[in-house]
């Protein structure tokens, strides 16, 4: 709140094709900017997390699975 209120100056935001779209003040813009970013970044890291959760899961109860088998007998040697 405090870096909106103290960079109150406004800019236009122009994007090429379309021209002027706004004129907002430069501490909402960064704000903006700043909170889109986060956004995309979360939405492409959340899916290979949750692809990697759900190996970890997978590999979890596979480890239980072995542990839970009774253990093989020793080999024979001759």
């Amino acid at each position: 709140m405090v870096f909106l209120l103290s960079n109150r100056g406004v800019v236009d935001i122009v994007f090429w094709p379309f021209g002027q779209i706004a004129a907002w003040p430069l501490g909402a813009v960064v704000l903006a900017v700043l909170v889109l970013g986060f956004l995309l970044g979360l939405a492409f890291h959340l899916p290979h997390r949750f692809a990697l959760n759900r190996r970890a899961k997978r590999a979890e109860k596979r480890a239980a699975e072995l542990e839970a088998r009774p253990a093989p007998p020793p080999p024979v040697s001759f």
